[in-house]
């Protein structure tokens, strides 16, 4: 089969197939390459705006405590003895342990408040600070009635003119435990004879 053409050009059956054939891969590669410039755009888009907007999304619920500026205060980490422990020691010291190092300087008994609940007047005692760790060791024995007593340490963080207990960067304690520097922590436990 032979066909000719205007201009006296004949065209054979070989010419014909390879020119489908040549048609046929020059529309596919055409169809491949805008398959892929529309693929690419369609990538960029969803990477520029709608991943973009999902970060947003993320970053604003990231909680702000862990964007927050300056140096996190000191707080009370552990006390013995503990709530549920009753010491039958009547000059039993009391250990406190903090989340971070504390500047002994301000460890004084001022800073220190300890009280039973048999007396008002603050017991005076021996006082020692380093690192983490803070005790206090009564100089007699706690005043307690019928052999019991409910007793009571106060960590002062908030300055009131006596001074506050601050870590090693000058910042005070966060005793009420609320994030911020300042409050007073307090705690309790009985003696048993």
């Amino acid at each position: 089969m032979n066909l000719k053409i205007s201009g006296g050009i004949e065209l054979t059956k070989k010419h014909i197939l390879g020119g489908m054939v040549m048609g046929t891969v020059a529309g596919t590669v055409a169809g491949i390459v805008g398959g892929l410039v529309a693929g690419i755009t369609l990538k960029y888009t969803y990477d520029k705006y709608i991943q973009e907007q999902q970060m947003h999304k993320k970053i604003k619920s990231v909680p702000r405590k862990l964007f927050r500026r300056g140096p996190a205060p000191v707080t009370v980490r552990a006390v013995y003895p503990d709530h549920q422990t009753f010491s039958h020691n009547m000059k039993s010291p009391i250990w406190v342990e903090f989340d971070a190092p504390i500047n002994s300087s301000t460890v004084t008994k001022d800073t220190v408040i300890v009280k039973s609940s048999v007396s008002d007047e603050p017991l005076d005692g021996f006082l020692d600070a380093g690192g983490r760790i803070l005790m206090f060791r009564p100089h007699g024995k706690y005043p307690a009635e019928n052999g019991k007593a409910k007793v009571s340490i106060t960590l002062i963080g908030t300055d009131t003119g006596a001074g506050a207990i601050t870590d090693v960067k000058g910042v005070s304690l966060d005793g009420d435990m609320d994030g911020k520097a300042g409050g007073d922590f307090e705690y309790k436990f009985n003696i048993l004879k």
